[in-house]
Protein backbone atom coordinates (compact mmCIF):
# COMPACT_ATOMS: atom_id res chain seq x y z
CA UNK A 1 0.00 0.00 0.00
CA UNK A 2 1.23 3.32 -1.05
CA UNK A 3 1.99 5.87 2.39
CA UNK A 4 -0.64 8.47 2.61
CA UNK A 5 -0.04 12.47 2.24
CA UNK A 6 -1.83 15.42 2.08
CA UNK A 7 -4.80 15.55 -0.32
CA UNK A 8 -3.53 17.33 -3.34
CA UNK A 9 -6.45 15.54 -5.95
CA UNK A 10 -8.73 18.22 -5.88
CA UNK A 11 -6.57 19.38 -8.30
CA UNK A 12 -7.34 18.85 -11.64
CA UNK A 13 -5.81 15.43 -12.55
CA UNK A 14 -2.91 15.45 -14.92
CA UNK A 15 -0.68 13.09 -17.58
CA UNK A 16 2.34 13.19 -18.89
CA UNK A 17 1.75 15.30 -22.97
CA UNK A 18 4.10 12.78 -24.11
CA UNK A 19 0.69 10.86 -23.80
CA UNK A 20 -0.35 12.53 -26.95
CA UNK A 21 2.96 11.93 -28.95
CA UNK A 22 1.82 12.55 -33.01
CA UNK A 23 -1.54 13.09 -32.55
CA UNK A 24 -1.47 16.40 -34.64
CA UNK A 25 0.10 14.37 -37.53
CA UNK A 26 -2.12 11.73 -37.39
CA UNK A 27 -5.19 14.47 -36.80
CA UNK A 28 -4.22 15.75 -40.28
CA UNK A 29 -3.66 12.56 -41.81
CA UNK A 30 -7.72 12.18 -41.36
CA UNK A 31 -8.30 15.08 -42.67
CA UNK A 32 -9.04 17.02 -39.70
CA UNK A 33 -8.19 20.93 -38.52
CA UNK A 34 -5.50 20.43 -35.87
CA UNK A 35 -6.53 24.03 -34.76
CA UNK A 36 -10.19 23.48 -34.47
CA UNK A 37 -9.59 20.23 -32.31
CA UNK A 38 -7.20 21.45 -29.84
CA UNK A 39 -9.62 24.36 -29.74
CA UNK A 40 -12.31 22.14 -29.09
CA UNK A 41 -10.76 20.28 -26.49
CA UNK A 42 -9.48 23.42 -24.49
CA UNK A 43 -5.40 22.34 -25.46
CA UNK A 44 -2.80 24.31 -26.65
CA UNK A 45 -0.51 23.77 -29.59
CA UNK A 46 2.77 24.02 -27.21
CA UNK A 47 1.23 21.97 -24.44
CA UNK A 48 1.23 18.99 -26.59
CA UNK A 49 4.37 19.34 -28.50
CA UNK A 50 6.37 19.02 -25.25
CA UNK A 51 6.43 15.55 -24.04
CA UNK A 52 7.61 16.92 -20.58
CA UNK A 53 4.61 19.26 -20.29
CA UNK A 54 1.53 18.03 -18.33
CA UNK A 55 -1.93 18.05 -19.53
CA UNK A 56 -5.14 18.08 -17.98
CA UNK A 57 -6.59 14.73 -18.28
CA UNK A 58 -9.76 15.59 -18.71
CA UNK A 59 -8.85 17.68 -21.93
CA UNK A 60 -6.85 15.04 -22.52
CA UNK A 61 -9.55 12.84 -22.81
CA UNK A 62 -11.70 14.99 -24.69
CA UNK A 63 -9.01 15.45 -27.41
CA UNK A 64 -9.68 12.08 -28.57
CA UNK A 65 -13.65 12.12 -28.33
CA UNK A 66 -13.71 15.59 -30.47
CA UNK A 67 -10.60 14.15 -32.88
CA UNK A 68 -12.71 11.18 -33.81
CA UNK A 69 -15.78 13.26 -34.04
CA UNK A 70 -14.29 16.06 -36.09
CA UNK A 71 -12.41 13.95 -38.53
CA UNK A 72 -15.21 11.05 -38.89
CA UNK A 73 -13.23 8.79 -37.50
CA UNK A 74 -15.19 6.54 -34.83
CA UNK A 75 -12.08 4.10 -34.28
CA UNK A 76 -9.74 6.97 -33.94
CA UNK A 77 -8.39 6.14 -30.24
CA UNK A 78 -8.13 2.49 -31.50
CA UNK A 79 -5.57 3.51 -34.40
CA UNK A 80 -3.57 5.89 -32.78
CA UNK A 81 -3.18 3.30 -29.46
CA UNK A 82 -2.20 0.61 -31.32
CA UNK A 83 0.25 2.14 -33.33
CA UNK A 84 1.93 4.10 -30.50
CA UNK A 85 5.63 2.85 -29.67
CA UNK A 86 6.34 2.36 -25.79
CA UNK A 87 9.23 4.81 -25.89
CA UNK A 88 6.35 7.81 -27.09
CA UNK A 89 5.46 7.77 -24.01
CA UNK A 90 8.40 9.08 -22.34
CA UNK A 91 10.31 8.11 -19.03
CA UNK A 92 7.75 5.64 -17.91
CA UNK A 93 8.13 3.99 -21.62
CA UNK A 94 11.97 3.69 -21.58
CA UNK A 95 11.59 2.72 -18.56
CA UNK A 96 9.60 -0.68 -19.11
CA UNK A 97 11.19 -1.41 -22.42
CA UNK A 98 14.47 -1.44 -20.91
CA UNK A 99 13.24 -3.69 -17.53
CA UNK A 100 14.62 -7.32 -18.06
CA UNK A 101 12.10 -9.02 -18.59
CA UNK A 102 8.04 -8.35 -19.66
CA UNK A 103 7.23 -9.65 -16.16
CA UNK A 104 9.42 -6.73 -14.66
CA UNK A 105 8.31 -4.58 -18.04
CA UNK A 106 4.85 -5.02 -16.86
CA UNK A 107 4.87 -4.82 -12.78
CA UNK A 108 6.95 -1.06 -13.33
CA UNK A 109 3.90 0.28 -15.21
CA UNK A 110 1.73 -0.68 -12.34
CA UNK A 111 4.12 0.55 -9.90
CA UNK A 112 5.01 3.77 -11.82
CA UNK A 113 1.92 4.26 -13.42
CA UNK A 114 0.86 6.86 -11.37
CA UNK A 115 3.62 9.05 -11.94
CA UNK A 116 2.86 9.09 -15.55
CA UNK A 117 -0.86 9.64 -14.93
CA UNK A 118 -3.11 10.85 -11.85
CA UNK A 119 -6.38 9.14 -11.11
CA UNK A 120 -5.59 6.33 -12.99
CA UNK A 121 -4.86 2.27 -12.04
CA UNK A 122 -2.97 -0.48 -13.84
CA UNK A 123 -3.18 -3.61 -11.76
CA UNK A 124 -1.74 -7.16 -12.98
CA UNK A 125 -4.26 -9.76 -12.27
CA UNK A 126 -4.04 -13.79 -12.76
CA UNK A 127 -7.06 -16.60 -12.42
CA UNK A 128 -5.95 -20.14 -13.32
CA UNK A 129 -2.69 -19.27 -15.51
CA UNK A 130 -3.94 -16.87 -17.18
CA UNK A 131 -3.20 -13.00 -16.95
CA UNK A 132 -4.66 -9.35 -16.80
CA UNK A 133 -3.29 -6.30 -17.10
CA UNK A 134 -5.97 -4.05 -16.24
CA UNK A 135 -6.73 -0.63 -16.72
CA UNK A 136 -9.33 2.54 -15.68
CA UNK A 137 -9.83 6.20 -14.91
CA UNK A 138 -11.07 6.34 -11.52
CA UNK A 139 -11.70 10.20 -11.33
CA UNK A 140 -15.32 11.16 -11.86
CA UNK A 141 -14.50 13.94 -13.49
CA UNK A 142 -13.54 11.91 -16.78
CA UNK A 143 -16.32 11.66 -18.12
CA UNK A 144 -15.26 10.75 -22.06
CA UNK A 145 -13.65 7.67 -21.51
CA UNK A 146 -14.23 5.28 -24.47
CA UNK A 147 -11.62 6.65 -26.67
CA UNK A 148 -9.01 6.70 -24.23
CA UNK A 149 -9.56 3.13 -22.88
CA UNK A 150 -9.43 2.31 -26.63
CA UNK A 151 -5.86 4.47 -26.75
CA UNK A 152 -4.40 2.93 -23.66
CA UNK A 153 -5.04 -0.78 -24.39
CA UNK A 154 -3.34 -0.26 -27.81
CA UNK A 155 -0.67 1.27 -25.84
CA UNK A 156 -0.30 -1.46 -24.03
CA UNK A 157 -0.30 -4.18 -26.49
CA UNK A 158 2.42 -2.99 -27.92
CA UNK A 159 5.00 -3.17 -25.24
CA UNK A 160 3.56 -6.99 -25.57
CA UNK A 161 4.75 -6.73 -29.03
CA UNK A 162 7.74 -4.82 -28.16
CA UNK A 163 8.91 -8.25 -26.17
CA UNK A 164 7.60 -11.07 -28.35
CA UNK A 165 6.88 -9.70 -31.52
CA UNK A 166 4.87 -8.16 -34.33
CA UNK A 167 2.58 -10.93 -34.64
CA UNK A 168 1.81 -11.62 -30.60
CA UNK A 169 -2.06 -11.43 -30.10
CA UNK A 170 -3.81 -11.29 -26.99
CA UNK A 171 -6.21 -14.39 -26.07
CA UNK A 172 -9.03 -11.91 -25.22
CA UNK A 173 -9.48 -7.77 -25.06
CA UNK A 174 -11.83 -6.78 -22.91
CA UNK A 175 -13.37 -2.96 -22.78
CA UNK A 176 -15.66 -1.53 -20.23
CA UNK A 177 -17.82 0.68 -22.78
CA UNK A 178 -20.59 -0.71 -24.82
CA UNK A 179 -19.90 -2.02 -28.31
CA UNK A 180 -22.09 0.48 -31.56
CA UNK A 181 -23.40 -1.76 -33.87
CA UNK A 182 -21.38 -4.20 -35.53
CA UNK A 183 -18.33 -3.25 -34.85
CA UNK A 184 -16.64 -5.96 -33.24
CA UNK A 185 -15.17 -7.43 -36.28
CA UNK A 186 -12.96 -4.35 -36.50
CA UNK A 187 -11.87 -4.21 -33.20
CA UNK A 188 -10.95 -8.25 -33.35
CA UNK A 189 -9.27 -6.99 -36.83
CA UNK A 190 -6.56 -5.01 -35.09
CA UNK A 191 -6.25 -6.53 -31.67
CA UNK A 192 -6.11 -10.27 -33.41
CA UNK A 193 -8.44 -12.06 -30.55
CA UNK A 194 -11.83 -11.98 -29.23
CA UNK A 195 -12.82 -8.45 -28.09
CA UNK A 196 -15.74 -8.18 -25.33
CA UNK A 197 -17.81 -5.14 -24.50
CA UNK A 198 -19.66 -3.93 -21.50
CA UNK A 199 -16.65 -5.95 -18.93
CA UNK A 200 -16.17 -4.51 -15.30
CA UNK A 201 -13.02 -3.10 -16.38
CA UNK A 202 -10.73 -2.71 -19.51
CA UNK A 203 -8.47 -5.39 -19.64
CA UNK A 204 -6.04 -7.30 -21.86
CA UNK A 205 -5.63 -11.34 -20.95
CA UNK A 206 -2.56 -12.66 -22.11
CA UNK A 207 -0.41 -16.44 -21.14
CA UNK A 208 1.18 -17.42 -18.04
CA UNK A 209 4.18 -18.44 -20.51
CA UNK A 210 4.61 -15.12 -22.09
CA UNK A 211 5.45 -13.30 -18.41
CA UNK A 212 8.89 -14.11 -18.09
CA UNK A 213 10.21 -13.22 -21.60
CA UNK A 214 13.11 -11.15 -21.97
CA UNK A 215 12.63 -7.98 -23.05
CA UNK A 216 14.93 -7.83 -26.06
CA UNK A 217 18.18 -5.06 -26.37
CA UNK A 218 17.00 -3.63 -22.47
CA UNK A 219 19.81 -1.32 -20.77
CA UNK A 220 19.73 -1.73 -17.11
CA UNK A 221 22.45 1.67 -16.96
CA UNK A 222 19.11 3.69 -18.64
CA UNK A 223 16.77 2.30 -16.38
CA UNK A 224 18.72 2.72 -13.07
CA UNK A 225 19.01 6.57 -14.40
CA UNK A 226 15.26 6.51 -14.47
CA UNK A 227 13.96 4.81 -11.92
CA UNK A 228 14.73 7.54 -9.01
CA UNK A 229 12.99 10.16 -11.00
CA UNK A 230 10.03 8.43 -11.50
CA UNK A 231 9.89 7.03 -7.81
CA UNK A 232 9.97 10.60 -6.94
CA UNK A 233 7.09 11.73 -8.88
CA UNK A 234 4.74 8.98 -7.79
CA UNK A 235 5.19 9.37 -4.40
CA UNK A 236 4.84 13.69 -4.60
CA UNK A 237 1.33 12.55 -6.42
CA UNK A 238 0.18 10.21 -4.27
CA UNK A 239 -2.95 10.94 -2.22
CA UNK A 240 -5.53 9.63 0.36
CA UNK A 241 -8.12 9.03 -2.06
CA UNK A 242 -5.60 6.81 -3.79
CA UNK A 243 -6.14 3.97 -1.19
CA UNK A 244 -10.02 3.90 -1.82
CA UNK A 245 -9.76 3.81 -5.78
CA UNK A 246 -7.09 1.32 -5.28
CA UNK A 247 -9.84 -0.91 -3.44
CA UNK A 248 -12.44 0.10 -5.68
CA UNK A 249 -10.27 -1.07 -8.49
CA UNK A 250 -9.85 -4.73 -6.59
CA UNK A 251 -13.33 -5.33 -6.44
CA UNK A 252 -14.05 -4.73 -10.21
CA UNK A 253 -10.94 -6.96 -11.11
CA UNK A 254 -11.93 -10.11 -8.78
CA UNK A 255 -15.77 -9.78 -8.51
CA UNK A 256 -17.26 -12.51 -10.25
CA UNK A 257 -18.59 -16.30 -8.84
CA UNK A 258 -16.88 -15.00 -5.73
CA UNK A 259 -16.58 -11.58 -3.84
CA UNK A 260 -13.43 -10.30 -2.13
CA UNK A 261 -13.20 -10.65 1.15
CA UNK A 262 -12.55 -8.12 3.68
CA UNK A 263 -9.03 -11.04 4.47
CA UNK A 264 -8.47 -11.26 0.79
CA UNK A 265 -8.64 -7.35 0.18
CA UNK A 266 -6.73 -6.44 3.32
CA UNK A 267 -3.99 -9.09 1.90
CA UNK A 268 -3.74 -7.80 -1.30
CA UNK A 269 -2.69 -4.28 0.75
CA UNK A 270 -0.17 -6.16 2.83
CA UNK A 271 -2.21 -5.34 5.62
CA UNK A 272 -3.84 -7.23 7.89
CA UNK A 273 -7.41 -6.85 8.35
CA UNK A 274 -7.40 -5.34 11.86
CA UNK A 275 -4.92 -3.09 10.23
CA UNK A 276 -6.69 -2.75 7.29
CA UNK A 277 -10.24 -2.34 8.77
CA UNK A 278 -9.14 0.69 11.27
CA UNK A 279 -7.45 2.25 8.16
CA UNK A 280 -10.82 2.75 6.13
CA UNK A 281 -12.34 3.77 9.56
CA UNK A 282 -9.88 6.73 10.31
CA UNK A 283 -10.95 7.73 7.06
CA UNK A 284 -14.93 7.87 7.42
CA UNK A 285 -15.41 4.32 5.56
CA UNK A 286 -15.39 0.60 5.41
CA UNK A 287 -14.46 -2.10 3.30
CA UNK A 288 -18.44 -3.24 3.51
CA UNK A 289 -19.33 0.27 2.18
CA UNK A 290 -16.67 0.05 -0.71
CA UNK A 291 -17.85 -3.18 -1.82
CA UNK A 292 -21.73 -2.17 -1.57
CA UNK A 293 -21.17 1.04 -3.86
CA UNK A 294 -19.03 -1.08 -6.32
CA UNK A 295 -21.41 -3.90 -6.69
CA UNK A 296 -23.81 -0.82 -7.47
CA UNK A 297 -21.89 0.58 -9.88
CA UNK A 298 -21.59 -2.75 -11.94
CA UNK A 299 -25.07 -3.40 -11.69
CA UNK A 300 -26.29 -0.10 -13.51
CA UNK A 301 -23.79 -0.49 -15.92
CA UNK A 302 -24.82 -4.24 -16.75
CA UNK A 303 -28.51 -3.50 -16.02
CA UNK A 304 -28.14 -1.27 -19.18
CA UNK A 305 -26.64 -3.56 -21.75
CA UNK A 306 -30.10 -5.09 -22.41
CA UNK A 307 -28.63 -8.62 -23.96
CA UNK A 308 -26.91 -9.09 -20.96
CA UNK A 309 -29.69 -11.59 -19.01
CA UNK A 310 -30.54 -10.40 -15.49
CA UNK A 311 -29.46 -14.10 -14.33
CA UNK A 312 -25.92 -13.19 -15.52
CA UNK A 313 -25.89 -10.08 -14.37
CA UNK A 314 -26.19 -11.22 -10.78
CA UNK A 315 -23.52 -14.28 -10.99
CA UNK A 316 -21.30 -11.94 -12.12
CA UNK A 317 -21.69 -9.52 -9.08
CA UNK A 318 -21.14 -12.45 -6.71
CA UNK A 319 -25.28 -13.21 -5.90
CA UNK A 320 -26.08 -17.20 -5.84
CA UNK A 321 -29.53 -16.18 -7.20
CA UNK A 322 -31.29 -13.65 -9.13
CA UNK A 323 -33.64 -13.08 -6.00
CA UNK A 324 -30.85 -12.00 -3.92
CA UNK A 325 -29.66 -9.34 -6.75
CA UNK A 326 -32.88 -8.38 -7.26
CA UNK A 327 -33.52 -7.51 -3.42
CA UNK A 328 -30.32 -5.78 -3.08
CA UNK A 329 -31.22 -3.78 -6.78
CA UNK A 330 -34.78 -2.31 -5.68
CA UNK A 331 -32.89 -1.52 -1.79
CA UNK A 332 -30.38 0.86 -4.25
CA UNK A 333 -32.89 2.18 -7.10
CA UNK A 334 -36.14 1.93 -5.53
CA UNK A 335 -36.86 -0.40 -8.18
CA UNK A 336 -36.50 -3.85 -9.47
CA UNK A 337 -33.78 -4.52 -12.67
CA UNK A 338 -36.77 -5.26 -15.29
CA UNK A 339 -37.99 -2.03 -14.32
CA UNK A 340 -34.92 0.19 -14.52
CA UNK A 341 -33.95 -1.44 -17.51
CA UNK A 342 -36.76 -0.73 -19.31
CA UNK A 343 -36.58 3.16 -17.88
CA UNK A 344 -32.71 3.03 -19.20
CA UNK A 345 -34.11 1.31 -22.35
CA UNK A 346 -36.47 4.14 -23.45
CA UNK A 347 -33.73 6.94 -22.42
CA UNK A 348 -30.94 5.86 -24.28
CA UNK A 349 -33.32 5.76 -27.34
CA UNK A 350 -34.30 8.92 -27.55
CA UNK A 351 -32.45 10.78 -30.40
CA UNK A 352 -29.47 13.20 -29.42
CA UNK A 353 -29.08 16.66 -31.04
CA UNK A 354 -26.04 17.36 -29.01
CA UNK A 355 -23.21 18.67 -31.58
CA UNK A 356 -19.32 19.86 -31.37
CA UNK A 357 -18.62 23.02 -32.37
CA UNK A 358 -16.29 23.40 -35.52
Amino acid sequence: MKPIHSDKKKLAPKVMASAASGIIDMIKNHGGDVESILGNSGISTSAIISPAHELDLVKYCDLFDVSAKLTNNYYFGLSFGSSFKPSKLGAIGYLIINSPTLSAALNNLVSYFPAHQDNSIVSLTQNRGIYQLNYEITDPRVLNRRQDAEVSIGMFCNIFKHCLGDRWTPIEIHFSHHKIDDSVAIYEKVFGCPVLFNQSINSILFRHSEFNAIMPNNDPFLFAVLEPDLSKRRHARSSPDDLFMEIKHFVKTNIGESVPTLASTAKNFCLSPADFQRELKNKGSSFNDILKNTRKELALKYIGETDIKLTEVAFALGYSELSAFSRAFKYWTNMSPQQYRQLVHVTTTTPSTTQISS
